[in-house]
């Protein structure tokens, strides 16, 4: 039998602990405990628990990364309340000057723009924060709640969304220049409460959402700057869907109407994989910020105050047990 030094090129390495920067599939002897270890990673990733909103919410706007984010918005109420997270807590900051929930948001939690949403009824408004306080800014060209966002504080893009009974969801697609909206092609499926992604207003993803009415729906569609294209669907239809990442790297983590799903699906810009379920569960009407291998979730259906980060891969440590 081949022995590990003939195979790998080194015999184990005997350290007291464990290295300093171990590698991918690395075995060593960690005296100090008296077994084997070695370094490994998984795709699925894993979880953590972050720091809890000081307000409970479901249905609020988040934006940034998993260690800088903006949450603006949601219910109880319509709220203007906002909270910004530091990577370890959240801390309460300068209210809108609109309430509302469900609106595209896009930007960092230091420059973004919200845009839409319900206050309580459908609204056009839209506001931009530059880190300190909001400021009103010119009106959508629909008012409309439920919908998402993409791209900077000076270059957004949002679409879809819902107007009021009965019920009618948009193909509805508007682009931020900075200084005002502009009409431009839409959606192929008419959807609300969907999940969007994108860093820039030339490159996005919509995906989920409600379709004819109450249905949740699997529908994904992709935005080149100038239309958009229906891709491949989610693997489990749903609705009121958090969603974060960029055109070709995203996640999406939701549930239907039914009730909350806490399987997350992961984007790789040709088709959507089931990686992983979060530890707390319940994130319908939930928000993320972050990329698809760094994603934060907070808030959801039950108004929790929950906060959880994901990260992929998952890197650890385990230790072999020998006989």
């Amino acid at each position: 039998m081949a022995t590990y030094k003939e195979i790998n090129g080194t015999a184990v390495q005997n350290i007291a602990g464990d290295p300093p920067a171990p590698i991918e599939g690395q075995v060593w002897y960690d005296s100090s405990s008296g077994s084997f270890k070695a370094y490994l990673e998984s795709a699925a990733g894993a979880w953590a628990t972050g720091g809890n909103l000081n307000r409970g919410k479901k249905e609020g706007r988040g934006t940034g990364t998993q260690t800088a984010a903006l949450l603006a918005g949601g219910e109880p109420g319509p709220e203007v309340h906002t909270e910004s997270y530091n990577g370890t807590s959240w801390t309460s900051v300068n209210d809108m000057n609109q309430a509302r929930l469900t609106g595209g948001m896009a930007g960092t939690n230091t420059l973004a723009i919200i845009a839409g949403g319900r206050g309580p009824s459908p609204t056009a408004n839209a506001e931009t924060w530059n880190g300190s306080n909001w400021t009103e800014v010119n009106n959508l060209n629909l008012a409309r709640n439920a919908l998402e966002g993409a791209g900077t504080q000076t270059a957004a893009l949002v679409f879809g969304g819902t107007q009021p009974a009965p019920n009618t969801q948009e193909t509805e697609t508007e682009l931020w220049n900075g200084s005002n909206w502009t009409e431009v092609n839409d959606l192929n499926t008419a959807r609300a409460h969907g999940g969007g992604a994108g860093a820039t207003n030339t490159a996005a993803l919509f995906f989920g959402g409600i379709v004819n009415g109450p249905n949740p729906s699997s529908n994904n569609e992709l935005w080149n700057g100038t239309n958009w294209s229906t891709s491949t669907p989610l693997n489990v239809a749903r609705t009121f869907v958090a969603g974060t990442g960029t055109s070709t790297a995203a996640l999406a983590l939701g549930g239907p109407p039914s009730g909350s799903t806490d399987n997350m699906e992961s984007w790789n810009g040709s088709s959507w994989t089931t990686i992983s379920s979060t530890n707390a569960g319940n994130n319908g009407g939930g928000q993320a910020a972050g990329s698809n291998t760094a994603g934060l979730f907070f808030g959801g259906q039950s108004r929790t105050t929950a906060t959880e980060e994901f990260t992929s891969p998952a890197i650890f440590v385990q230790t072999i047990t020998t006989s």
